[in-house]
């Protein structure tokens, strides 16, 4: 039905796109608004998970496209990295390193640590980081949004690496650069393999990839 839709409207179609929560505040709506220059006809499906709803989306059909954490590794999908997105630690507004502008995450490992819950790839990167400072960090709190984390480190709850706020985004205290570890987290595009994307679907991933290019995030 949708192939016969774009026959019929070569300028319109229908694009459903799965994002992570976090992007939704400053690259997703850039992406399309860019897009849209070109083909303001286009309509868009958007939905927001973390990384385990991204890719039960893409195998259930419900979505063309995933704008990811790391890139999913299953056979049947198939990503590109679009950037590094630098992370910084945040830590309450009356923290011992409040008011440093850099720090090393080793002088943060006896504290109690904000994280997502498992599944998510920011979870994972804050696991694998503190493991190239030879320590595991201990979990005070899980959530399920970046937002929620800010919130509990606002509330002096523990520490947490997480992207800079963007677009609007609240913050949670001081935002400071990590100098002892690369601090980032990959940001892809991905889709499945061998399923054929419909005309309006493959032009805005080209585009993503296109842009995608261009960006620059500042630390990365």
């Amino acid at each position: 039905m949708r192939s016969v839709q774009d026959i019929t409207a070569p300028d319109g179609g229908f694009v459903p796109v799965a994002f992570l929560h976090t992007l939704g505040t400053w690259l997703v709506p850039e992406l399309i608004r860019t897009f849209r220059t070109e083909r303001p006809q286009v309509r868009f499906d958007l939905r927001q998970h973390g990384d385990e709803g991204l890719i039960d989306d893409l195998l259930g059909g419900a979505v063309d496209l995933a704008i990811t954490g790391a890139g999913p590794d299953l056979p049947q999908l198939e990503s590109r990295r679009l950037f590094l997105e630098p992370l910084r630690l945040v830590v309450p507004p009356d923290h011992r390193l409040a008011g440093r502008r850099s720090a090393r995450l080793k002088e943060v490992e006896n504290e109690q640590f904000i994280v997502l819950k498992s599944g998510f790839s920011l979870r994972a990167v804050t696991e694998e980081l503190c493991a190239e400072i030879g320590f595991t960090p201990r979990i005070g709190f899980e959530g399920e949004e970046v937002e929620t984390l800010r919130g509990l480190v606002s509330a002096g709850l523990g520490v947490a690496l997480l992207p800079e706020p963007r677009g609007g985004a609240s913050t949670a205290g001081p935002s400071i650069r990590v100098r002892d570890v690369r601090a980032s987290r990959e940001i892809g595009l991905a889709w499945v393999r061998d399923r054929s994307l419909p005309p309006a679907s493959a032009l805005f991933r080209e585009h993503v990839l296109q842009v995608s290019r261009k960006i620059h995030v500042s630390g990365a």
